[in-house]
């Protein structure tokens, strides 16, 4: 994966328009969890459609969609912009994350087999090696994919659903802040305590890493928002 913008999606004869409004949907989900878009960011209506090679009607369905959800305010009949978190969101967000990703670890601690930890290892692996070759968009998607892929192994459908709905509110925001992060030795990433955890079946102990892992730069991106809150009340 590359720095550029994603390969869209292929969009094959035949396609129904409600199939291909769910196409731009899920595409412009997965951007805005792995930090392809900003917070305060404009889409624009046409460029979506031209990069997924559809017409501009199914791409107004799957924003019309993210904009009920709060992901998204409505700008004009041709643009919508990334919502910016108050930081008393995010800290929701990011508190039920912590619950539920616990959870989900707790239980996958018990589920998983060797083949499935070492796939979650390999996407960890792909995180590093994006993120020594600064390919920081990457590193990102990997991350999300980590953290997902967690949850799906706790085979708890419901819960994974729920995470990925709160990583489409947060993902702008934490993708945001964490863009150009320090070089830290792959052997400190807090994700390898989870996936010693896992492998060790030790489920309270992969609840604690996960746990450390989303709650490691809350404190800042709070800290973030709260600042960037105060300079835009500043302005008015």
């Amino acid at each position: 994966m590359s720095s550029q913008t994603p390969r869209p999606p292929e969009a094959p004869v035949g396609l129904t328009k409600d199939s291909l409004s769910a196409q731009a949907h899920r595409y412009l989900r997965q951007a805005l969890m792995s930090g392809r878009f900003q917070p305060g960011e404009k889409i624009k209506l046409k460029e979506i459609s031209e990069e997924l090679g559809i017409s501009q009607t199914p791409v107004r369905e799957a924003l019309a969609r993210l904009v009920s959800s709060g992901v998204l305010s409505q700008v004009d009949r041709r643009s919508v912009r990334v919502a910016i978190l108050p930081p008393e969101r995010y800290k929701e967000i990011r508190d039920l994350r912590v619950m539920l990703e616990g959870e989900a670890a707790w239980r996958a601690a018990q589920l998983a087999r060797g083949t499935d930890i070492d796939q979650l290892e390999q996407i960890h692996n792909q995180l590093c090696n994006a993120k020594e070759a600064k390919d920081y968009l990457a590193m990102m998607s990997e991350n999300v994919h980590f953290h997902q892929s967690l949850c799906d192994l706790a085979d708890m459908p419901f819960l994974s659903r729920i995470v990925r709905n709160l990583w489409l509110q947060c993902g702008p925001t934490v993708n945001a802040f964490t863009a150009h992060p320090p070089c830290e030795p792959r052997e400190t990433h807090p994700h390898l305590a989870v996936l010693q955890a896992l492998r060790k079946r030790d489920g309270e102990q992969a609840r604690s890493s996960i746990q450390e892992d989303i709650l490691a730069s809350s404190n800042l991106i709070l800290s973030y928002l709260e600042e960037r809150l105060s300079k835009e009340q500043g302005r008015d």
